[in-house]
């Protein structure tokens, strides 16, 4: 009996420590915790997807921030590939760390103080994209254990508000003195015309704008070209004053509401008269311009239409009066 108690309270004490071992739980795992990385919603930076103009340049401010581990490095894909020497230049152009300035590169080396957390700022040109085309542009922060975190936003690129330009062409147009059917110019065509006498592919009803002919006080053989032009028609002509419209090029113009805001702020010319240097005749002209000199710009307006004018040469050819101005116009 005494055997049989013993062996039952062996087997009592067993089942006591196996459920007591049994119930104690586990240490917890607990996983580490990797870095964050924000766009930084604030005016003038880029924090979603978001619509430029071609060439445009953009800001975004990321601020980064370490879980259990120091921050390691940043790094920067457009549409998963991550550009470098000279193509990431023509991407970035200034980076700041924490309001210093750094040479970027990509991936970027994070260092000091920035690796417990830092705000940066890249300022950044869509390079390559041009009408139409998008690029998703993504930055990713990882740390010292290989834990990553990243953010990205998509860029369109979208034409211009406004009606968009329909014509560029080139004119040439001839000194008035100089042979019949040349002297002024259809700027729908590029074609010369008369003043009062046509010419191959154009009439004088045709013509916005005319040349001046001779400065009869200069006599032959002297260089006595004028160099002006003006209006004629019913058009209205005025010089592009670049002070007031801010980073205008003949090139870079493509909607017809900046050839208007052109015209509208721009520089207005009295009236004058061209003279026959041969019968001392003269005809009155409207909008007479100073002497002309290359890359002068002009917008001539006759009815609705605004044409946008440059002055692209002026070549004088001495005494046969064949001198010319070579034009570019775009409406």
């Amino acid at each position: 009996m005494t055997k049989f108690f013993l062996k039952f309270s062996g087997i009592a004490l067993l089942l006591v420590i196996m459920i007591a071992t049994g119930c104690q739980e586990d240490d917890p795992i607990v996983d580490p915790i990797g870095p964050d990385i924000t766009l930084v919603s604030e005016s003038g930076f880029v924090s979603s997807d978001v619509e430029l103009l071609e060439g445009e340049a953009f800001s975004v401010k990321l601020s980064l921030e370490k879980g259990d581990n120091p921050l390691q490095t940043l790094s920067m894909t457009v549409d998963g590939v991550e550009p470098k020497g000279t193509e990431l230049s023509g991407y970035v152009t200034s980076l700041t760390i924490d309001g210093t300035a750094q040479t970027a590169q990509n991936p970027q080396l994070i260092t000091g103080t920035a690796k417990d957390g830092s705000t940066w700022e890249y300022e950044l040109e869509p390079a390559g994209l041009t009408v139409d085309e998008s690029a998703t542009f993504a930055f990713r922060v990882t740390d010292e254990s290989g834990l990553s975190a990243s953010v990205s936003f998509k860029v369109t690129i979208v034409a211009p508000p406004g009606t968009p330009t329909s014509r560029t062409l080139e004119g040439i147009l001839f000194n008035q003195a100089g042979p019949s059917g040349r002297g002024a110019l259809d700027l729908d065509e590029g074609y010369g015309t008369g003043v009062t006498t046509p010419g191959t592919n154009a009439n004088p009803a045709d013509a916005e704008i005319r040349d001046l002919g001779l400065d009869c006080d200069v006599p032959a053989p002297g260089f006595n070209w004028r160099r002006q032009i003006g209006t004629m028609n019913g058009a209205d002509m005025r010089q592009v004053d670049l002070t007031k419209v801010e980073g205008f090029t003949f090139d870079a113009v493509t909607t017809i509401e900046e050839i208007v805001g052109a015209y509208e702020t721009g520089i207005t010319f009295a009236d004058g008269a061209a003279v026959s240097c041969s019968s001392g005749a003269s005809t009155p002209v409207t909008d007479v311009t100073d002497e002309l000199v290359i890359g002068d710009m002009f917008v001539v307006v006759r009815g609705e239409k605004y044409y946008l004018i440059r002055i692209d040469d002026i070549m004088e050819t001495g005494t046969d009066n064949n001198d010319q101005y070579e034009i570019s116009i775009k409406y």
